[in-house]
């Protein structure tokens, strides 16, 4: 009886090891500019770009469709609204292909799909020399939450954004950098929106899970994605539990602002923080910290990698709240 059992445990964790690997490595395709280039040959499009920004060590890549569009502008000079796509901790920049493929995406919208810190293309490079910052010594290290958090707003830098109106999609895990990265934007004309997002705060025994994925020896084992889902999990725990009752009073504070001084512009009132999908506990938690007036707070199915339209039926619906002058046309 005990063989048995011994056995049945042996075969599940066996079973478990083999669909990790082939979720996080086979299934989890990381693609290089050759490989896009050839997918958007066959559709007779013109292929986005990889490109990158380096934060105090880190390589941080994205796929932008920056050769699409004119760096003049339309007959008005004005450029085109910047869409941001972030993805959840077990994918990566490739996961939004299709909204590169999307003719009527790229015709409203300068994308940008970013591979976050540990996923990806985008990587830790230890520098040769010292350097004046604190550098890590690992790619989840002391300065990552820093890298993960100025991202968007660096690479929107590096893309030649001024006054264009931005929309940050996130979803799952990512969804904390999404919020983060809208703090650091704090800007009228920027609007996040949260698909599904990952903020209740975790058991202890799946930190002490994570934290056994993570060790040296034990990661060796595992596919670098996998591993680097563990650590951004870790990596975010203080932000979906202690911390998280200051991100959305910092939140609420940033579109307060607004309102106070410049609410009687907007007719549908002003908000910047989209809710979508979340469960009953979640929004109950976020309301009790902010109060019910702001954000907005809605039901949704929607997959965001696969269906590209709906998102941006989801963004159009919401622009009411935007001034006329900076609504997706």
């Amino acid at each position: 009886m005990k063989k048995k059992i011994f056995y049945i445990i042996m075969v599940g964790l066996f079973t478990w090891y083999l669909f990790i690997w082939c979720k996080y490595s086979a299934f989890n395709k990381v693609y290089t500019q050759q490989e896009i280039d050839k997918e958007f040959n066959a559709l007779k499009m013109d292929a986005p770009l990889y490109d990158s920004i380096n934060i105090r060590g880190y390589s941080i890549k994205y796929i932008s469709n920056k050769k699409n569009y004119s760096e003049k502008g339309d007959a008005y000079g004005k450029k085109k609204p910047y869409l941001v796509l972030l993805h959840d901790n077990n994918k990566n920049a490739g996961a939004f292909l299709n909204y590169f493929k999307d003719k009527e995406l790229n015709k409203k919208f300068h994308i940008l799909a970013i591979d976050r810190i540990g996923f990806g293309n985008s990587s830790f490079n230890k520098p040769e020399k010292e350097t004046n910052f604190q550098q890590e010594q690992e790619e989840f290290g002391k300065v990552a939450d820093y890298a993960s958090s100025v991202s968007v707003p660096e690479i929107l830098k590096n893309e030649g954004h001024y006054l264009e109106e931005v929309r940050i999609i996130a979803n799952g895990s990512g969804a904390i950098t999404g919020l983060q990265s809208y703090l650091y934007e704090s800007l009228s004309f920027s609007k996040v929106f949260l698909f599904d997002g990952a903020f209740s705060d975790r058991f202890l025994l799946s930190k002490i899970f994570s934290k056994m994925i993570v060790s040296r020896l034990v990661a060796l084992a595992f596919p670098r994605a996998f591993v680097s889902k563990h650590h951004d999990l870790l990596l975010t725990d203080e932000k979906r539990g202690t911390d998280f009752e200051n991100i959305i009073q910092n939140a609420k504070s940033l579109e307060d602002k607004e309102t106070e001084s410049e609410g009687y512009m907007y007719r549908n009132g002003f908000k910047s923080v989209f809710f979508l999908g979340l469960n009953k506990s979640q929004a109950e938690r976020i309301k009790n910290t902010s109060g019910k007036k702001n954000f907005i707070f809605a039901d949704s199915d929607i997959n965001i990698y696969k269906s590209p339209e709906e998102v941006l039926k989801t963004i159009l619906a919401n622009d009411i709240y935007t001034l006329g002058f900076n609504r997706i046309r």
